[in-house]
């Protein structure tokens, strides 16, 4: 097999484990939002977002630097360098467990979780850290059939589980919660299993360079993630604060009926994005002034597409989810449009990491994280749930159009004269 035809069959593979992953959630909703309360799913939303919220503290972000490491380290050097990964999460996790514990009653009025569950979410937060060192070195080691085979067993897992506890058992929101826990705490322990098995686990060695080393290299990158949370997450928070988990959960399902949107530009990302290094390493002329066009062709669509799916949402929704989702409909374009200007930050972002200046990048996204606080509390008490969807649209086209210019700082391109420029 040639390096074309691998590279495309890694894509394909990569870009079909991502749809089935992303596409089971989504299948559920017909199903749970019929037999949950928006209240529940409400809790079910707010658990996630804890995870979420939970994962960027636990391992401190180390687990980028396993895939790093594997291109530069022997085989039971990285075993060594894995071994302090873990020890970071152990220490960190236990850390954050007792800091939780020690506050449960405060994070429970503001997350609307009970406190036992957000401890829950601690410890899952942790064994999903295994589970993405397992994806990380399968994804550079070139495994990808494993790694999509470990994602989609994950997801019907999670979905089948929590479907018997909810349909079978009778539960309520818990079952869906426990689920994910069930899926998550096997896969956990499966990652951790292979891990051992395929030699790539030692806690041994040369322990202090490699935990400083990992450290150096997930610390900093902390503030992205949490402005990224602070994008995708605060929502949620404030709608419970200001509102009730009732909306929440309203607010959850257009979320979820617009990622649709979301779901289409990364995937066209995940297949764009090789192409487009590899074209920007040799450049010229005619090269440039391609992409660009092709990029403001891509503008004009993806926004198109998000418009018309938004418009005709609350047209068909009510096929599609319970009755008392219906309000979730109007919400859509909002939530469809926010994800369009998503994908059009993923057409510039590339030119900050041809460039490798990530610090400016975790910046304007911990910017646009600090942007999004207030913006979403004057919204939301003025419009109600439609002012969080409306947020996220200005905050989305902020992220994107302030990343598009510092693209245009580090990386010029005929942005002005291209579309203009005969062929």
């Amino acid at each position: 097999m040639n390096l074309r035809s691998k590279l495309f069959g890694n894509t394909g593979i990569y870009l079909g484990a991502n749809i089935l992953n992303a596409g089971i959630p989504f299948l559920l909703l017909p199903i749970l939002t019929r037999v949950l309360t928006p209240a529940d799913y409400g809790t079910v939303a707010m658990f996630g977002i804890v995870l979420s919220v939970l994962a960027a503290f636990t391992g401190l972000s180390v687990h980028g630097a396993v895939g790093v490491r594997y291109f530069q380290l022997e085989k039971t050097e990285l075993a060594e360098y894995v071994g302090a990964c873990i020890g970071i999460l152990v220490i960190s996790t236990s850390l954050i467990f007792l800091l939780v514990a020690a506050n449960g009653t405060w994070l429970e009025g503001i997350t609307g979780v009970p406190s036992d569950w957000i401890l829950v979410a601690v410890v899952l937060s942790g064994l999903q850290f295994l589970g993405m060192i397992r994806l990380s070195l399968w994804q550079v080691s070139g495994e990808v059939k494993k790694y999509g085979v470990f994602q989609i067993t994950q997801s019907l897992l999670n979905a089948a589980v929590s479907l018997v506890l909810i349909l079978m058992v009778g539960m309520a929101w818990e079952g869906r919660v426990l689920g994910q826990s069930v899926a998550v705490t096997f896969f956990g322990v499966v990652a951790l299993w292979w891990l051992l098995r395929d030699g790539l686990l030692l806690f041994r060695g040369n322990w202090r360079v490699h935990y400083r080393d990992a450290l150096k290299f997930g610390v900093p990158l902390i503030p992205h993630v949490i402005g990224g949370l602070l994008i995708v997450a605060a929502d949620r928070f404030i709608i419970v604060k200001l509102l009730d988990l009732t909306q929440a959960g309203i607010y959850t399902v257009a979320l979820q009926v617009g990622q649709v949107i979301s779901l289409v530009t990364s995937s066209f990302n995940a297949a764009y994005s090789p192409w487009f290094m590899g074209k920007l390493s040799k450049p010229s002329e005619v090269i440039r002034r391609n992409i660009v066009r092709g990029t403001y062709l891509y503008y004009v669509l993806v926004i198109t597409c998000a418009v018309i799916f938004g418009v005709t949402a609350p047209m068909f929704l009510h096929l599609f989810v319970g009755e008392s989702y219906r309000a979730a409909g109007e919400l859509v374009i909002y939530i469809a449009l926010g994800f369009a200007f998503g994908g059009c930050y993923y057409m510039v972002v590339g030119y900050v990491f041809f460039e490798s200046k990530t610090g400016v990048l975790a910046f304007i996204t911990f910017v646009s994280g600090l942007v999004n606080i207030p913006l979403m509390f004057i919204l939301v008490e003025h419009n109600g749930v439609a002012g969080a969807g409306q947020a996220f649209v200005l905050t989305q086209a902020f992220s994107f159009l302030a990343t598009w210019w510092v693209a245009h700082k580090v990386h010029p391109m005929p942005w002005l004269y291209a579309p203009k420029a005969n062929r």
